[in-house]
């Protein structure tokens, strides 16, 4: 048996005893030999831990059993993704950053690709700053360059669990390398807190999940809960078939003001009466408000779109969305942007779907062509007698090959 294999199968006994050992609450016996394992497999194939790489290995330790067949095959994966992976385009790190964006890749997978740690503050500068706040992909790797020269992601870790944490000598140390982003990150990771121990949930910037998107609209909104301390939530129903179904959706301060200011007088009368109570100490903590009883009427989200992601939750080694009918929400459209976005999508189907004629018409020339009709005749008939047309739809079949 080859070094490859033997590493393999060795893998693979170590995640099985991990998984055996491993209890709920306690941390993984053995998880970081099983990471290191995974990276010493990877690098052979010259792979970076990126998560679509390291499934391949999730994917195999779910096997039953080892046998020479199943390392031959796994053996084989690796081979196949590492010869697409290789002889990939080279793209610059900007180039790179950009394109995981317009394809909304994880962060997990875009940071080993770029050779950095998939770390909290690393995780931070790609999810949120260049993800969500579009900021510029050459100040996101400056940043992540200066962390990786100084050695610096254990120190602002450390430094984000200290309460007064700009008057600590890790701070002005960090600030020496002229790091940017710090102030940022820790009062990002503090408002995160709450949240996290509210609703006990993973968001898929901590844990590295794709999301399934949804756009939801018309909701009945019947009750909000909130107080100073945790983000808000929505309780109410939502138009299913020919019925209702209950939902209930978690945002923050400033996307539930951003709905309420978009609905109408009753939304502003509500936004009103939270500012008053969030305002009063004495009031009772947590804060539920029933739009019902105390506004006569349900709120009717009819102006804006949300576009909306259940959490997920790990079952064995794959991420499985949750079941009830809990939301967190992403972006919150106007009708006028819902309307633009839809539009453009339909325009985007509609390109395609030309595209495709016209790609199909290159392989009705060639058939005429096969069957000894003249090249100006099968054009004609094909309707490519337009020159230009007739290079797309070459081009259109070319990329079908």
């Amino acid at each position: 048996m080859d070094q490859l294999k033997l590493k393999l199968q060795e893998y693979y006994q170590r995640y099985q005893q991990m998984d055996q050992r491993v209890k709920p609450g306690k941390e993984e016996p053995g998880f970081e030999d099983v990471l290191d394992m995974e990276n010493d497999i990877l690098s052979q194939f010259g792979l970076p831990t990126s998560r679509r790489f390291v499934q391949i290995l999730h994917d195999f330790v779910h096997h039953g059993h080892v046998s020479d067949q199943l390392l031959d095959y796994v053996s084989k994966k690796l081979r196949t993704a590492a010869r697409k992976y290789l002889l990939a385009p080279v793209m610059s790190d900007i180039d790179l950053l950009e394109s995981a964006r317009e394809q909304k890749r994880s962060a997990y997978d875009v940071l080993p690709e770029l050779g950095y740690p998939a770390q909290e503050y690393a995780l931070f500068l790609i999810g949120e700053l260049f993800y969500r706040r579009n900021m510029a992909a050459g100040d996101i790797l400056d940043e992540l360059k200066k962390m990786q020269h100084f050695d610096s992601w254990n120190d602002l870790m450390l430094l984000s669990k200290i309460h007064n944490h700009t008057t600590h000598e890790l701070y002005t140390k960090l600030k020496k390398h002229e790091l940017r982003f710090i102030d940022e990150f820790i009062q990002f990771t503090r408002r995160q807190e709450p949240s996290r121990l509210v609703n006990k949930r993973a968001t898929p910037l901590e844990d590295g999940y794709t999301p399934n998107y949804k756009t939801i609209t018309k909701v009945q909104v019947e009750d909000i809960i909130f107080d100073e301390q945790t983000t808000p939530s929505l309780f109410g129903k939502i138009k299913s078939g020919r019925g209702y179904a209950r939902i209930t959706i978690s945002l923050e301060f400033s996307e539930l003001n951003q709905i309420l200011m978009s609905s109408d007088e009753l939304g502003v009368e509500i936004s009103n009466h939270i500012k008053k109570r969030l305002a009063n100490p004495a009031a009772e903590k947590p804060t539920v408000i029933d739009i019902r009883a105390e506004f006569g009427d349900v709120l009717k989200l009819d102006n804006c779109y949300l576009e909306v992601y259940k959490p997920q939750h790990r079952e064995g080694n794959k991420w499985v969305e949750d079941k009830d009918h809990f939301y967190f929400v992403d972006k919150i459209l106007t009708k006028k942007e819902f309307e633009k976005r839809t539009k453009e999508a339909e325009v985007k189907r509609k390109i395609q779907e030309c595209l495709e004629l016209i790609g199909g018409s290159y392989v009705y020339y060639q058939r005429l062509r096969r069957l000894g009709i003249t090249d100006e005749e099968a054009k004609l008939r094909a309707g490519l007698q337009d020159e230009l047309l007739f290079k797309l739809s070459y081009f259109l079949n070319k990329v079908k090959e």
